[in-house]
């Protein structure tokens, strides 16, 4: 009895053990496409951090907040007139965490079809959440200025990764409810 509950444990770790090496392994092919091919020969991280200015200042418009003018000096920088506003870099495009996400949903069980159908609107809100960040950033910085880095290093980093562990238990649950 004994020898067939180890055997047990051992096929459940094996499963885990797997699992843990093809997510890390596909985490780190596609951030390595990235790295070395996406983002040295392609548009990808200006695009992404285009839209997400613009949809930052498209929402900032819309709580009625007034534009800081157009910066040569800084090409991806944007905020509140008045304040010295915000620069996006390419860290901050969230780019990695599409990455991130589609990994573990791409690894996990289940059908293709229905895991692309999963990905995509996750890839949506991640950037959606992203650009939310930006938007608070850029009234953290009108407001509260001296714990812009606070914010920037630790609350929505966390905020950020949170919500995307709760699309990942998500993606979980809804596996073990219609194993899909």
């Amino acid at each position: 009895m004994k020898l067939t509950q180890l055997k047990e444990e051992l096929k459940k770790n094996q499963k885990a053990v797997l699992f843990v090496a093809k997510l890390v392994g596909l985490y780190l092919l596609l951030q390595g496409l990235y790295d070395y091919i996406l983002s040295p020969y392609t548009q990808v991280d200006a695009w992404l951090i285009n839209s997400i200015i613009s949809t930052a200042e498209w929402g900032l418009q819309a709580l009625g907040y007034e534009l800081l003018p157009t910066n040569s000096l800084y090409q991806y920088h944007m905020g509140i007139a008045n304040t010295p506003g915000v620069v996006i870099g390419n860290p901050c495009d969230g780019l990695s965490l599409f990455i991130l996400f589609t990994s573990f949903v791409a690894v996990f069980q289940g059908k293709w079809w229905l895991k692309l159908l999963f990905i995509f609107p996750g890839i949506l809100l991640i950037h959606l959440l992203n650009v939310s960040r930006v938007i608070a950033l850029a009234l953290i910085v009108k407001y509260y200025p001296s714990t812009l880095d606070f914010h920037h290093s630790y609350t929505f980093t966390l905020f950020v990764y949170l919500c995307i562990f709760g699309l990942w238990m998500l993606r979980i649950k809804l596996y073990q409810a219609k194993q899909i």
